[in-house]
């Protein structure tokens, strides 16, 4: 899907494999500091997939967007980017056992590091 949005599908795969190993840097630096790094290929599973999953479902919706433009279809496209911060705000929270407010945070700081950071790491590369 990255591949089609950019002009070199080659720097989208990388890109892609870039996002991918902060995703589990991401999720192994949060275990760590929880002291509960025994539960990471369940979190890990849990998170890609769950990525994977809202990312799958929004491809009906970015191809909408992209045909027409209607106004609708960005708000969908908006429900689906809450959509995947809220699960993984709620992944974050059945984890850590933290509050609501604090696993908002951590997902959005999940969201930063991992597609800003793909995306820097790929500009840099």
């Amino acid at each position: 899907m990255q591949a089609n949005m950019t002009d070199d599908p080659v720097e989208s795969f990388y890109e892609v494999g870039i996002q991918t190993m902060l995703t589990l840097i991401f999720i192994a630096i949060m275990l760590l500091l929880n002291k509960t790094l025994y539960a990471y290929i369940q979190v890990a599973t849990a998170v890609v997939i769950c990525s994977n999953i809202a990312a799958i479902s929004s491809v009906p919706a970015l191809v909408w967007l992209t045909i027409t433009e209607d106004t609708l279809s960005y708000y969908i496209v908006g429900l689906m980017i809450a959509w995947d911060f809220a699960l993984m705000a709620y992944i974050i929270k059945q984890v850590l056992a933290v509050n609501f407010a604090a696993s908002l945070v951590l997902a959005l700081l999940y969201f930063i590091v991992t597609y800003f950071g793909a995306f820097a790491l790929g500009q840099l590369i």
